[in-house]
Formats: structure tokens, C-alpha cells, sequence
């Protein structure tokens, strides 16, 4: 696993484990790109509370850019929102693609995430 982080300005902040999903948070959103699944989600869990501190009060999270994922990126979507709740910050979700969109409606979490 890489990480990038500059304490001293949060403009940009990437932490990516062997180029299989990296989080990027950049201009008050976390971006996420490639492939979540229960190993990926696992690695990165532990580092997303870090992203987060450097994010501002109400910021959105990307997941526009992943390539594949399965159920865990219910739970990766659950944890964000927990973390940003115990940092007094609030999370908004943006870039659904359809598959993604089915998932979280068979869930009955489809309010969770808007329209990219």
C-alpha cells in the first residue's frame, strides 16, 4: 500500500493498495477508483477515516470511477457514513452507475447515493 499525505494542505490526499483501488480527496470530495471488493474494502477501511479529517464538514464521495465491485461497497458506503458522522461531517454519494443503483434499491438504501 502507498499513501500520500501532506498534513499541511489536504487539497490533495491518495492512499491506493497495488493499483487495484486507490481513494483520492481532492477538492472537498473522495474519489474512489477500481476495484472494491471484500479484499480491497478491507485494506482501505482502516485508512478512510484519514481521508475524511482532511475533507471539509459536508463533502461528497465519487464512486463514478470504480470498475468493479461487489456487496461490499454497501458496507464501504455504511462505513463512510459512520466516520463522517463520528467527525460531525456529513456524506453525500454521487456517481451510481446502474448496476450499483439495482444494489442499493434491492437494499432499500437507494436514497443514499444521487445521480452523477
Amino acid at each position: 500500500m502507498s499513501s500520500r499525505i501532506g498534513r499541511k494542505s489536504w487539497t490533495a490526499v491518495k492512499i491506493s493498495n497495488a493499483g487495484q483501488l486507490s481513494l483520492t480527496a481532492v477538492d472537498g470530495r473522495l474519489r474512489v477508483d477500481g476495484i472494491l471488493d471484500f479484499t480491497t474494502a478491507a485494506q482501505m477501511t482502516p485508512m478512510l477515516g484519514e481521508c475524511i479529517t482532511g475533507l471539509p464538514n459536508s463533502f461528497t464521495v465519487d464512486l463514478s470511477e470504480l470498475s468493479q465491485f461487489n456487496s461490499a461497497v454497501l458496507v464501504f458506503m455504511l462505513d463512510c457514513l459512520r466516520m463522517a458522522a463520528k467527525a460531525n461531517k456529513q456524506c453525500h454519494f454521487s456517481g451510481a452507475t446502474p448496476a450499483l443503483g439495482n444494489m442499493l434499491k434491492m437494499a432499500s438504501l437507494g436514497d443514499l447515493i444521487k445521480a452523477a
